[in-house]
């Protein structure tokens, strides 16, 4: 049986006046480690290539990074933002959007989740801290805890009955954090199916059969800490199978 070539998008960053092509090392692992095939998608800004890797490819993780242009959603920026980049944007939206044309699986991690939220006409808290009261901060405040990508903040509540429930076997889950946005207005063509005690949203799903998940936390970071976040990506990679 051939192994699903699984995508994930990777962004454009310069170091040293040169320009690379980056995405950390532990989505690729937990792909791999899942039993799929993991490929680079870079940023082009050609609706040509757009096709060509949807069709090359049998499912798609959108990776976490940088805040997305209000603009996407229809909104100024009401508060300072850490970093856009709307060139990455508007490509991931357009790759995004030819993945769910196509139904082929698709993860969404983080700003990934984001992505598809806004893709599908839903809208995001632009800071969490200054729009919404929240008893804890989802980015670590310790600097250390913060390039712990393992370091577990919170917990999550997994709604009963959902896609996610299912997948995961379980209710609760405490998670590692690293976001100042959240989904906002949820999209119609999504259900909510995990939120954060204090009622954040942390995990969406599609509505349809096809799967379409997306979390807000970084479960690839996890796969070593519990078996709950690499049955994430052993269902993509089952769901790229019989797709």
């Amino acid at each position: 049986m051939k192994t699903p070539v699984i995508g994930i998008t990777a962004f454009c960053d310069c170091e040293h006046n040169k320009k690379y092509t980056k995405i950390r090392c532990s989505y690729i692992n937990a792909v791999y480690r899942a039993g799929g095939t993991p490929i680079i998608i870079p940023p082009f800004d050609s609706n040509k290539q757009l096709k060509e890797y949807i069709n090359l490819v049998d499912a798609l993780v959108l990776s976490g990074g940088e805040d997305i242009d209000p603009a996407s959603y229809g909104e100024d920026n009401v508060i300072e933002l850490k970093n856009i980049n709307p060139d990455r944007d508007k490509w991931e939206i357009s790759l995004f959007m030819e993945a769910y044309k196509a139904e082929i699986p698709i993860l969404g991690i983080c700003r990934g989740m984001q992505l598809i939220n806004v893709s599908l006409g839903g809208s995001l808290y632009q800071d969490l801290e200054q729009q919404l009261n929240c008893e804890f901060s989802h980015v670590p405040l310790n600097s250390k805890k913060r390039k712990n990508l393992e370091y577990v903040n919170h917990k999550v509540n997994i709604l009963k009955d959902t896609r996610l429930n299912k997948i995961l076997g379980a209710n609760h889950l405490d998670v590692n954090s690293h976001h100042h946005q959240a989904i906002k207005e949820v999209a119609e063509s999504l259900n909510i199916s995990a939120k954060s005690e204090c009622g954040i949203i942390e995990a969406v799903e599609n509505k349809a059969d096809t799967f379409l998940m997306g979390v807000q936390w970084h479960p690839e970071d996890l796969i070593d800490n519990s078996s709950y976040f690499m049955n994430l990506f052993a269902e993509l990679i089952k769901a790229a199978r019989n797709k």
